[in-house]
């Protein structure tokens, strides 16, 4: 496992999007993930999208690159929203039921990504 140096750790918590860090592992905001998203989805590559989101990509390997946009893309498909820092516990999505949830803006936007998310794959 990769370890991040001192100098390293010092540009990392200057980042407004870093929600906390240890030498090994970086946790972002939730607002990090929510713009990660939205930029993903709009096409750029990943590699660009946290170039311009402020982070050095000479920090990060290209797996650990591919973790984070698999670990974003659970999050925004799961209906449970972004979460921030680290959540070990296993949810099942919850799913709207009534009239009011479902036209919730939450369960809207959910919706639209999820819509997108479906019509790539399906191009692809």
């Amino acid at each position: 496992m990769r370890t991040f140096t001192e100098e390293q750790i010092k540009k990392l918590k200057k980042n407004p999007y870093t929600f906390k860090l240890t030498k090994n592992k970086l946790y972002f905001t939730a607002k990090f993930k929510e713009d990660f998203w939205i930029s993903y989805q709009a096409g750029n590559a990943p590699r660009k999208v946290m170039h311009d989101l402020g982070y050095d990509l000479s920090m990060f390997t290209q797996k650990q690159i591919d973790n984070y946009v698999q670990r974003i893309k659970r999050e925004a498909l799961s209906g449970e929203g972004f979460r921030e820092g680290e959540n070990r516990q296993r949810r099942i999505p919850r799913k709207a039921t009534d009239e009011k949830e479902l036209s919730s803006p939450q369960s809207i936007e959910r919706m639209q990504n999820e819509l997108l998310y479906l019509r790539q794959e399906v191009e692809f």
